[in-house]
């Protein structure tokens, strides 16, 4: 099982349901000067370069068909996932092993789900109630079964709440999470000043 915890840095995995602002979490940490791994970000590079694996398991290369395919059958999102994962990680791990920045957040929506709880220094869990969430999803152009779908193919917000180190409740404004973000990525730096 990899493990991302390195020493004289503060590795953290963030985690959220659909929609619940684990993006904007994300670009908070950013700007506060965090190293930010996208674990989305490295599917869609390694989905292109494995296109053609994709393109004869699943008969297309269209995402938006992948996708819907993919949280409608567990054997294919399994298939997907093997391919992908293993490739999402090991580049994930380069990037920690390289930075010479000292707090690492890594922004993967299914940690939990691939067993990566233990793998990080820290869990955080960004939580929305589930009709925020909704609302945030269909203001997107997310329908509203595809988010019911999707939800349905993860651990459901509340266990994963349960399962994570720190929970960032925003049911609020950007401002409240941001000074939450601000607070937590603080209190880190101090942690690292002076050895976690």
């Amino acid at each position: 099982m990899i493990n991302f915890k390195t020493s004289g840095k503060i590795v953290v995995g963030l985690t959220g349901a659909m929609a619940s602002g684990k993006s904007e979490a994300s670009s908070i940490f950013k700007k506060a000067g965090a190293e930010v791994i996208c674990a989305d970000c490295l599917a869609a590079k390694y989905f292109n370069l494995t296109r053609v694996k994709i393109k004869n398991y699943f008969k297309t290369a269209d995402k938006k068909l992948i996708s819907k395919e993919v949280f409608q059958n567990a054997a294919k999102r399994k298939w997907l996932e093997k391919l992908l994962h293993p490739l999402i990680l090991k580049e994930a791990a380069g990037i920690i092993k390289k930075t010479k920045n000292k707090i690492i957040v890594f922004d993967a929506p299914l940690l939990f789900e691939a067993g990566l709880q233990n793998a990080f220094d820290l869990t955080l869990c960004v939580y929305a109630e589930r009709e925020e969430s909704l609302e945030r999803a269909l203001s997107k152009g997310v329908g509203a079964e595809d988010f019911k779908r999707r939800c349905r193919a993860q651990i459901a917000p509340e266990r994963k709440a349960q399962m994570a180190d720190i929970v960032l409740y925003n049911n609020a404004s950007r401002k409240d999470l941001e000074n939450k973000i601000k607070k937590l990525y603080k209190s880190l730096k101090k942690e690292e000043k002076y050895g976690k």
